[in-house]
């Protein structure tokens, strides 16, 4: 499908408007997840012991089932590595992904 230039223009309107839409909504959603979290951590009958025995905050209701635990993530100083690798084994376990994007400024 191509369309005309006035319709891309439209396009790129509807996806600005939409945008700013989008940043309004997650700061709203954002809002309203940390009165969860208070709640969570203000409420002492909340507190629960994990399969894993962590302790968790958790609360269930009528339709759905909050939950406010820790969670790791692990990352690697590619730096660091380049310093413990030579360029070859570094190649070797290198990875790159490569994709398309489109900005609209």
């Amino acid at each position: 499908m191509c369309i005309s230039k006035a319709e891309l223009d439209q396009r790129i309107r509807k996806i600005r408007n939409l945008k700013v839409l989008k940043s309004k909504t997650e700061e709203a959603i954002a809002q309203l997840e940390s009165e969860v979290i208070e709640f969570l951590q203000e409420t002492p009958e909340c507190e629960t012991v994990s399969k894993k025995g962590d302790t968790v905050l958790q609360y269930t209701g009528a339709d759905y089932k909050a939950t406010y635990s820790p969670q790791s993530r692990e990352t690697v100083n590619k730096e660091e590595v380049k310093k413990l690798l030579c360029e070859d084994d570094f190649q070797k376990v290198r990875n790159v992904t490569f994709y398309h994007v489109l900005r609209i400024k």
